[in-house]
């Protein structure tokens, strides 16, 4: 119910920028392809490979748990297939979507009981996974995003979790406050000491590497893994949530390690790609019944109002 909350009709869009979408190509059928049903469906493509690839990301249409899985495969320049879900007004005061049907067809057909968004579809294994963590690992362990051995690896593992308890204030106040300026500052209160460990965490990596003034842009070992994504994205949010409501327009200053972090990893040459595309520009923060960020610019959708970011139908995606 949390992943719910927490991250909680058809047009192609035609865009010439290069990172945009742009009309596609179909593809020949692929594991789950007749029943995952998005609203939107996203190529990205970084070669000419004709077949299905091997991984594809179903989530909301917004950015939240998506947003790092989606930056991580792009990162890594693999090809992948996006699936976007909406949430849509029900009457006067609820909502639905498309995907609590498409749900059950999922579980039917992946034989996976615990199906959930985000999910990870990988049809080299002709299996679907779930879980945010567990979809973090998967695809890291694929694409050698998960450290170089296994103590790096349960230093992914522990980051990830750590980075889940982070998460967890910001979507009380998102999905569970009045979103007051007052419990936004109460989840900056609840947030502070997962930042500071994460801060310190940073200090050691660089004293790791025997030099305490070097800026840190990686979690572990110097080098993209997964839990940088995650990190990353909710920075990001945390940032202008901030700004947004008047908490700090630097409410990073305090952090230096975690604002070295950001500053760094946002300007990595692997990550320009994903920064500048639709996926990361054109999608709100939250799903429409959030408290902050659940329209465009931080914004707070109002029930009725244009949802450009819905319903774009087939598009693609390449340098």
């Amino acid at each position: 119910l949390l992943a719910l909350f927490s991250t909680f009709l058809l047009s192609p869009s035609v865009r010439t920028m290069s990172s945009s979408p742009t009309e596609s190509t179909s593809s020949k059928p692929a594991f789950l392809a007749n029943v995952v049903s998005p609203d939107t469906s996203v190529s990205v493509r970084f070669n000419s490979e004709e077949e299905a690839p091997r991984f594809a990301v179903g989530y909301w249409s917004i950015r939240g748990l998506g947003a790092p899985l989606r930056m991580m495969l792009s990162a890594a320049k693999i090809n992948h297939d996006v699936y976007l879900y909406d949430i849509v007004e029900d009457g006067d005061n609820g909502w639905n979507s498309s995907y609590f049907q498409t749900k059950e067809s999922l579980k039917t057909e992946s034989k996976n009981a615990l199906v959930n968004l985000p999910f990870v579809v990988d049809r080299k294994e002709c299996r679907l996974l779930c879980q945010t963590n567990a979809c973090f690992a998967h695809i890291g362990r694929c694409i050698g995003m998960f450290g170089t051995n296994d103590v790096e690896a349960s230093i992914c593992e522990q980051l990830l979790c750590e980075i889940y308890d982070l998460r967890y204030p910001y979507i009380i106040f998102c999905y569970r406050s009045d979103g007051s300026v007052e419990e936004a500052k109460k989840a900056f209160a609840q947030a502070e000491p997962h930042l500071q460990k994460l801060n310190s965490h940073l200090a050691n990596e660089a004293n790791n590497g025997g030099d305490d003034d070097k800026k840190v842009h990686h979690l572990v070992g110097g080098v993209l893994n997964a839990p940088d994504f995650h990190l990353f994205e909710l920075l990001d949010q945390f940032q202008f949530i901030a700004q947004t409501y008047g908490i700090s327009d630097d409410f990073l200053g305090q952090y230096p390690r975690l604002k070295e972090f950001k500053t760094g990893f946002e300007e990595l040459e692997e990550n320009q790609f994903y920064l500048k595309s639709w996926l990361h520009e054109g999608l709100p923060f939250n799903n429409c019944m959030s408290k902050a960020g659940s329209a465009l610019n931080v914004g707070v959708f109002q029930r009725g109002q244009k949802a450009e970011w819905r319903g774009k139908g087939e598009i693609s995606m390449n340098p």
